[in-house]
């Protein structure tokens, strides 16, 4: 067993394609080792924007021999009606380098057919490497790769170099002219010649020792440390931010944390302003003093050690004051037109073609927002604060600072309004109305926020929906998932009792109305790409069916991801669905009751009562036709706790209402062992299934239990 060290040098790779790269090498070359029957042991992937290196700890020196058989012809097409062998024969055993006598027949599920045992001596690794390793660079997956200048492959950027070393030997292969061999090369400025490698443990210190780190989480923590230094040494902190800690690592070889300065004046911008000029356009860590006020300060992360870090200070001291000199003139140009002024401004935006404007968008999430506010909170201040924020909401797009920093949208909608004398309820809706985000996001903090939020992105999935780009597999451009389980998650949060079925039923309606044919009655209008590029209209019951069938599967994959059952989830949906708060608490419900030594019991019985009930049964129980002492007392016990049970799952209580379903079982275990429920009079029968029928109502007011595995 040896190790392996393969490393690809290349020009800048970008920050953003390398992490999913790594991630992807490891798997993949430890799929074609294995399918090259090369044991690999540990497999670790690292690298910097100018390479990508792989390390495998151990491999084995050579595969091993290798006996299988290979199926060949049918019996009948490799020999004649002599037993002779025709020249399928022939050439089967040609080609598998064995002789015709050596054939055997073997019977498979397919009838009989001819084999060989084919005995193939292993490979020396390098011999297999040699052609595996060309194979495995270019099967590397990218978020884009291209053919660069005159070369024939395919890479994110030029490959310049290939260290390939087994066993401190090199695996000798070549790509697209580049011939792999020994050597390597230091950080690009700092050391830019070559220097020789035999192992792994050297390439670590070499590189080091000539300015570029290669494993990355050793670059993270490097970062991580330089910037807590720098901060300590102006008692500041470092805003928490560790999407900019990740990508910096990725983004430099050999990192050198920087401390600037900016004018204090410019503190009198907002900070998210401040914030986000340093972040997004510059990639600087912004900083606080220990009570959390910004400080006029920035620290940045430089891909070299120069021989005088002031110029290197200075000049990103320049660039950081030509933007926040913008950033100051369009704050202050902005402020010039009350938020209001600016919302008739919308009717020239594009929210999408099939939908008209971001100006007739707002007119909708101002009833939604209404709307919303009325089935949460039924108060007036409410309602009308989330009716001036929804009007406002996506003013600030037509403003300088968000058309220079899009995504200041909604943060600087809140600080205009509040500037231009709205109140704060209704500035910090605004604020907080794409809230959440992102999986894990904050939800808006305010009731007001909350209505718009949930009416803007209601918005969204039912005009969407309504043109036919519904999401589909991974594609889901318009972000109609992450809108979905926003409402879920503030759904969730707030404890709200909100029908999604109106909620629905309100979006769909508030859509234009195409004029339909006499007695078709008013339709939504649906516009579907198809072959024939036409515009078809649908009727709202099947967009409204649609949207609610979308929001079932994102509430399934969000109770599935916090941990619950799927069969559990699923049975619980398979009911009715239109209180999500009252499906999860269902969900927890039988969760619970799982947990009992009972449950298994309980399932294979009631799931007897709900599988013999047919399709469709609506027959009503006559008491008076009940006959058999089992089926007496099981319509006894039913009738004792059924007005309890009812109670209980009115109540949302839904834990005690199957305990108490569960106390009746032994009835029914009694029931079946007793009574014949397909009794050969007809009316007997039907009267059986109607008790069924009595007892699977219950519980399918919960769950429908057929669902659920045990």
């Amino acid at each position: 067993m040896s190790e392996l060290l393969l490393e690809i040098g290349t020009e800048e790779i970008p920050a953003g394609f390398i992490p999913k790269a790594l991630a992807a090498m490891e798997g993949l070359l430890a799929k074609m080792l294995s399918d090259a029957r090369l044991a690999p042991g540990k497999i670790k992937a690292m690298g910097n924007p100018r390479r990508l290196v792989l390390h495998v700890e151990s491999l084995s020196g050579s595969q091993p021999d290798e006996v299988r058989t290979v199926t060949g012809p049918p019996k009948r097409a490799a020999f004649d009606a002599s037993g002779n062998p025709t020249k399928a024969a022939e050439g089967f055993a040609k080609g598998q380098g064995v002789r015709v006598e050596d054939l055997k027949v073997i019977e498979t599920d397919k009838g009989e057919y001819i084999s060989a045992t084919v005995e193939e001596k292993g490979l020396q690794a390098t011999a297999v490497l040699s052609e595996l390793l060309p194979r495995f660079i270019l099967s590397i997956p990218f978020p884009k790769s291209m053919r660069w200048a005159d070369r024939e492959i395919r890479f994110a950027r030029p490959i310049h170099w290939i260290l390939a070393v087994f066993g401190g030997e090199v695996v000798h292969f070549e790509l697209d002219g580049i011939k792999s061999g020994e050597l390597t090369r230091g950080h690009r400025f700092l050391s830019p010649g070559v220097f020789r490698v035999k192992d792994f443990d050297a390439y670590i210190h070499q590189t080091r020792d000539n300015f570029t780190i290669v494993d990355p989480e050793v670059r993270h923590e490097m970062v991580r440390r330089q910037v807590e230094q720098a901060a300590a040494s102006i008692n500041a902190k470092a805003l928490p931010d560790e999407g900019l800690l990740e990508e910096i690592s990725f983004l430099v070889e050999y990192p050198v944390a920087v401390l600037g300065n900016f004018d204090r004046e410019f503190l009198m911008l907002p900070k998210e302003v401040l914030v986000n000029s340093m972040r997004e356009h510059q990639r600087y860590f912004a900083l606080t003093d220990l009570h959390g006020a910004l400080m006029p300060n920035f620290i940045t992360i430089s891909n070299t050690k120069a021989e005088d870090m002031d110029v290197v200070r200075a000049g990103n001291e320049r660039v950081l004051r030509a933007r926040l000199s913008d950033a100051g003139y369009f704050y202050e140009h902005d402020l010039k037109k009350p938020l209001s002024g600016r919302v008739d401004d919308l009717k020239k935006v594009v929210f999408q073609i099939k939908l008209g404007t971001t100006y007739e968008k707002v007119t909708r999430v101002v009833k939604l927002a209404e709307y919303a506010a009325g089935l949460l909170y039924k108060n007036e201040k409410i309602t009308k604060d989330a009716s001036r924020a929804a009007y406002l909401c996506k003013a600030d797009l037509v403003t300088g600072m968000v058309y220079e920093f899009p995504n200041l949208q909604g943060i600087m909608g809140g600080e205009y309004a509040r500037k231009t004398g709205e109140n704060e309820e209704v500035s910090k809706a605004i604020s907080e109305h794409y809230y959440p985000r992102f999986s894990g996001d904050s939800v808006p903090s305010t009731p007001a926020g909350t209505c718009v939020s949930i009416a803007d992105k209601i918005d969204t999935i039912a005009g969407i929906f309504s043109i036919g780009k519904a999401p589909t597999g991974s594609e889901d451009p318009y972000g109609l998932r992450r809108s979905a389980l926003g409402i879920i998650a503030m759904i969730y949060a707030g404890g709200f009792r909100i029908s999604l079925k109106s909620l629905i039923s309100q979006a769909v309606s508030l859509l234009s109305l195409t004029p339909r044919p006499p007695g078709e009655g008013q339709g939504v209008r649906v516009l579907k790409e198809n072959k024939a590029a036409k515009t078809e209209a649908a009727p709202a019951a099947a967009l409204h069916a649609a949207i609610l069938d979308f929001f079932r599967q994102r509430v399934s994959g969000q109770l599935t991801v916090e941990g619950y059952a799927y069969d559990t989830t699923d049975s619980v949906l398979a009911t009715h669905f239109d209180d999500i708060l009252d499906v999860r608490e269902r969900v927890m419900a039988i969760s619970e009751f799982r947990k009992s030594g009972d449950f298994t019991a309980f399932i294979a019985a009631f799931k007897r009562v709900a599988n013999i009930i047919p399709e469709g049964f609506r027959e009503s129980l006559d008491e008076g036709l009940l006959s058999e002492p089992a089926e007496k007392d099981l319509y006894y016990h039913y009738k004792e706790i059924r007005d309890e049970v009812f109670s209980h799952i009115e109540g949302g209580r839904y834990g005690l209402a199957l305990a108490r379903i569960a106390g009746i079982r032994p009835f029914v275990d009694r029931f079946f062992e007793d009574v014949m429920v397909m009794d050969k009079d007809v009316r007997v029968k039907n009267n059986r299934l109607a008790l069924m029928g009595l007892l699977a109502g219950m519980f399918l007011n919960i769950a429908d239990i057929r669902k659920i595995v045990v």
